[in-house]
């Protein structure tokens, strides 16, 4: 019998797919955001957000509504 299991690793090689210490996997980058006049409730409330900059509507349909 092999030590192979039915996926075709090796078990006793467990590290083997960690990736070393010294592997950067992603820098993240945020702008800065400026303050800016909030939405009033009920506006922040129907876009999802009280930034008007943050207001980034998704459409599925690629259009406008």
């Amino acid at each position: 019998m092999n030590s192979t299991n039915s996926c075709g690793c090796d078990p006793s090689n467990v590290n083997s797919a960690t990736p070393s210490k010294t592997v950067q996997l992603a820098i993240a980058t945020v702008p800065m955001q400026p303050w800016e006049q909030p939405y009033d409730p009920q506006t922040a409330l129907k876009h999802g957000t009280i930034f008007p900059s943050l207001n980034m509507p998704f459409y599925v349909t690629g259009g406008d509504q």
